[in-house]
């Protein structure tokens, strides 16, 4: 199943990534969003080179000069695409999906994703057909080799980001990026910041070596590195490196919703803010930040209202974190750096630091989808203070909540559900459970 989204394309590789369908989404990409230059980056997947070759045959055949960078995470292709003023840029990469899937996220000029109005623009130019008068000139292919160090540097530049402080505490940090796209820059980072590193799974082959979704039961072999070598944290990513999750000096795997609570906590730090999220990130959030602005699911979303309302620093639940004064997008290089930043200043561990933080249990779970589910029709099934509408169903209650919505990347429907304790959670979820059988 071909997947189209707000979050771009994804599929089977060898079932769906033919040149034929390359080549019509490419020239969907230049036609719509009027594409003279471009930049390209992939994840470590085993099909990425291939797919990468395609793209940029396309591109070449098209007129359009294209630079590729290679192996790159997600946030590094946005801050190239920004900083070099390209018309847009491609990222070859299925984020957390399986080995044998991968895809094309779309970034227009500067460095953000593509609107979802101009998703389905694109899409419907391909369901059209849409044809390229063939050009007088071929476009120019360069290689992109600096991409990185200039990541790193923007990084290291914020206003948030203490660097000489860090360097003071030689933290010893283990680094796991599932051989993804960030097995070379992440540990470059750290270094820079004058870290101590171990790394595990950071060749850049794609060969993932665990399930790559950065979530708390897929890092055991983090959580044993930690406690092995006395590192005072762990880092994981998955393979295109835009999300981070948290491995704790105790070698515990505290899970990723601590990734942008640890973040923001650093940020307000320097400067009070709004803090914008999606519906389904903890309510730890708002345990620490004076305000926080809700969105639908999806990194779009949430960036599209940081623009809006102005809003420096936002994320998502699922390890990642945006900081505007680099990009408008998640990148696990931000995340770190306002992690090491804030235990630096605080002189606190990471275990120390989320034992402040007020505890609330969630569960993330998933059923096949369903399209027959009658969204509206749920509204009776929760006696509840308040119910959101904006993306699925949520049920809100002062001290817990229940967010059921179809996914945009895979054909399920995710459940979440957070709580003080086990048995409240558990009873949020089998009740909807139990009414959808």
């Amino acid at each position: 199943m071909l997947i189209r989204s707000a979050s771009g394309l994804r599929g089977i590789a060898k079932d769906h990534f033919t040149p034929e369908l390359i080549d019509k989404y490419i020239s969907a990409f230049i036609t719509t969003q009027n594409i003279k230059s471009c930049v390209i980056g992939r994840d470590g997947r085993p099909s990425g080179k291939q797919i990468s070759q395609c793209v940029i045959d396309s591109f070449h055949k098209n007129g359009i000069n294209v630079e590729n960078c290679g192996l790159a995470t997600t946030p590094t292709m946005q801050v190239m695409t920004e900083k070099e003023h390209y018309d847009g840029g491609i990222v070859i990469t299925a984020s957390h999906n399986p080995s044998e899937y991968n895809g094309l996220k779309f970034l227009q000029s500067d460095g953000t994703f593509l609107s979802p109005e101009q998703c389905e623009e694109l899409f419907k130019a391909v369901d059209q057909n849409v044809s390229i008068v063939q050009p007088d000139s071929l476009g120019v292919v360069s290689d992109y080799s600096t991409a990185n160090e200039e990541h790193i540097e923007k990084v290291l530049a914020a206003m948030c980001i203490d660097t000489d402080n860090i360097r003071k505490n030689k933290f010893k940090v283990v680094i796991d990026c599932v051989n993804g796209a960030g097995s070379f820059i992440l540990p470059m980072l750290c270094e820079k910041l004058g870290c101590e590193v171990i790394t595990i799974n950071c060749n850049g082959n794609g060969d993932f070596t665990r399930t790559p979704e950065p979530l708390a039961e897929n890092l055991n072999e983090l959580e044993k590195k930690v406690i092995n070598v006395g590192a005072d944290v762990g880092f994981a990513t998955d393979p295109d490196g835009d999300r981070l999750s948290i491995i704790s000096n105790k070698g515990n795997a505290i899970g990723e919703e601590y990734t942008l609570v640890l973040a923001v906590k650093n940020y307000l730090n320097y400067q009070k803010s709004i803090v914008a999220t999606n519906l389904s990130t903890s309510m730890m959030l708002e345990s620490i930040a004076n305000e926080t602005i809700r969105t639908k699911i999806g990194e779009a979303h949430v960036v599209q209202k940081m623009n809006e309302l102005n809003i420096p620093i936002g994320g998502e639940g699922n390890g990642g974190v945006i900081l505007k004064e680099v990009h408008l997008g998640r990148d696990s290089l931000v995340a770190i750096s306002m992690i090491l930043s804030l235990l630096s200043s605080s002189g606190k561990s990471i275990s120390d630091e989320i034992s402040n933080i007020p505890h609330y249990l969630m569960i993330k779970d998933k059923i096949r989808i369903d399209d027959k589910i009658d969204f509206d029709s749920l509204e009776t099934i929760f006696d509840c203070n308040e119910i959101n509408k904006i993306d699925g169903i949520k049920f809100i209650w002062p001290n817990k909540w229940i967010h059921i919505r179809k996914s945009n990347t895979e054909p399920i429907i995710r459940i979440f559900a957070e709580a003080k304790n086990q048995d409240e959670v558990n009873e949020l979820i089998n009740t909807l459970k139990n009414y959808l059988k």
